[in-house]
């Protein structure tokens, strides 16, 4: 019996030293990984759509600077993927969620919209951990997904209020769940490193910077961000469908 407690408190001491070791491994590029979950969290206590949209924005420039300082320093590690995951559930799932539900007149089926992003991101991050790192993704990134309804809070001028049209609710509750949806679709969407490998990558970026570039020669630059995506996730779907026709 004492041997049998003596393993366990060696077992004990031993997961403890375990994950003191990871603690001190934080690296630098883990600290801006941090910075990604700061930003989010404080996207969610705020009650200004404004401020939140630009806090998961602060959030997405977090989440680059992670991945570039990884790679320049050498810093890439197990800790780091998992943390880098659970900065990006609270920032670009839970975040936009409930950003999207204050732009909203509350109700019932607002709430199981709003609730079925984070739910879905999380599926989507999930699935992203266990594939192999590949030049593109599949399935819609949870940053771009988070991006869209920054770009809706951005250009709606009083919400609420401003989406008060029964029509125009149904239309974004419809184009949110279609969002969800595509995070864990068998759709690709290229990503910047793989321009120069694929042709048909490289006219669905052209989509997005038609979408993006457009609105801002129209004068309407706080449209530019939905431009982008609504064109390049269009371009996306288009090649999945008739890739072979490219």
């Amino acid at each position: 019996m004492a041997n049998r407690l003596g393993a366990e408190d060696r077992k004990s001491n031993s997961h403890s030293t375990l994950y003191l070791h990871n603690m001190i491994k934080l690296k630098v590029a883990d600290l801006f990984t941090l910075g990604n979950l700061a930003a989010g969290f404080s996207a969610i206590l705020t009650l200004d759509v404004r401020l939140a949209a630009g806090l998961i924005v602060l959030g997405a420039g977090f989440d680059v600077l992670d991945g570039l300082v990884a790679r320049a320093m050498k810093q890439q590690s197990e800790l780091g993927k998992q943390l880098d995951s659970l900065a990006d559930m609270v920032t670009f799932g839970v975040a936009p969620a409930v950003l999207f539900f204050h732009l909203l007149p509350p109700g019932l089926l607002t709430t199981i919209v709003c609730t079925l992003i984070p739910v879905f991101s999380a599926c989507r991050l999930a699935q992203f951990n266990l594939l192999p790192s590949q030049p593109f993704f599949i399935g819609l990134p949870t940053p771009a997904n988070a991006l869209w309804y920054v770009g809706l809070a951005l250009w709606v001028p009083q919400p609420p209020e401003a989406f008060a049209s029964i029509p125009l609710i149904g239309i974004l509750l419809s184009l949110s769940l279609f969002l969800s949806v595509l995070m864990v679709s068998p759709v690709r969407f290229p990503a910047v490193k793989a321009l120069r490998q694929k042709r048909q990558d490289g006219y669905i970026m052209l989509a997005g910077l038609t979408g993006l570039t457009v609105p801002l020669l129209a004068g309407h630059p706080a449209m530019a961000i939905n431009g982008f995506l609504s064109l390049m996730i269009l371009a996306s779907i288009i090649v999945r469908l008739f890739g072979k026709k490219f």
